[in-house]
């Protein structure tokens, strides 16, 4: 699976999450819905990823969950979520 898959990938499973994911949790649902793409994604890729759509706006980081994992959800409401895939895409397509 190749970094801007993936970043869609974890863009789709944060637009459907009813909460925000933990890393490994994002990692397991990218695992299961792409079951057929390939070898499994590592938590570091997944990790990184999501820092990369962080920086880009996409997703943040949330601080008030239990525990030591980190927490991501999307910045927009899932119902727009479109327009930050389309933006993902062009920026991939750019960069």
């Amino acid at each position: 699976m190749s970094a801007e898959q993936l970043r869609h990938d974890l863009t789709e499973v944060l637009a459907c999450a009813a909460e925000p994911l933990s890393t490994t949790q994002a990692r397991l649902a990218v695992t299961e819905r792409c079951q057929r793409r390939g070898r499994p994604v590592v938590t570091e890729e997944v990790y990184r990823a999501l820092v990369i759509l962080a920086r880009r706006g996409v997703v943040r980081r949330v601080t008030d969950q239990p525990g030591r994992s980190t927490h991501w959800e999307l910045t927009r409401s899932p119902h727009r979520s479109a327009d930050a895939r389309t933006r993902l895409y062009r920026e991939d397509r750019i960069s």
